[in-house]
């Protein structure tokens, strides 16, 4: 589907990283929620976890949201033409997921796994909201 003349490609381009990040961010809060829960009736232990189920939730969630946040911004910014934009906008949208992640972490740490949902809860709001505009 190419634009045409008129269309607002800055505001569907600004929509669609959006709503990319969101999504993204929805999922790997629910990652490290769920990681939380597989984790939370273990001992405690200054060793890192590296087997079991937890630390493949949270490989494969976290990278299942960065490539879902590049995909949904690819599908989203149809009607730009140039691949090369439509390229850049959806890395950088799993630039974004990603980064958002990073942010969730100390979210845990303060607010717990409340805060994870809440999170999980209101960017999922917000995918939602945008992906019907």
């Amino acid at each position: 589907m190419m634009a045409a003349a008129g269309d607002d490609l800055i505001g569907l381009a600004i929509r669609s990283v959006a709503l990319a990040i969101a999504a993204g961010t929805a999922l790997v809060a629910l990652t490290l929620w769920g990681v939380q829960r597989l984790l939370a009736g273990a001992p405690a232990s200054d060793l890192p976890v590296v087997s079991g189920p937890a630390p493949a939730l949270l490989l494969l969630g976290t990278m299942g949201a960065v490539c879902l946040s590049g995909a949904l911004a690819w599908r989203r910014l149809g009607p730009i033409d140039s691949y090369y934009r439509r390229g850049g906008l959806s890395i950088l949208s799993a630039f974004g997921t990603f980064l958002m992640a990073v942010l969730a972490a100390p979210l845990h740490y303060f607010a717990g796994a409340i805060g994870l949902l809440a999170l999980a809860l209101v960017a999922g709001a917000a995918a939602a909201a945008l992906a019907r505009r």
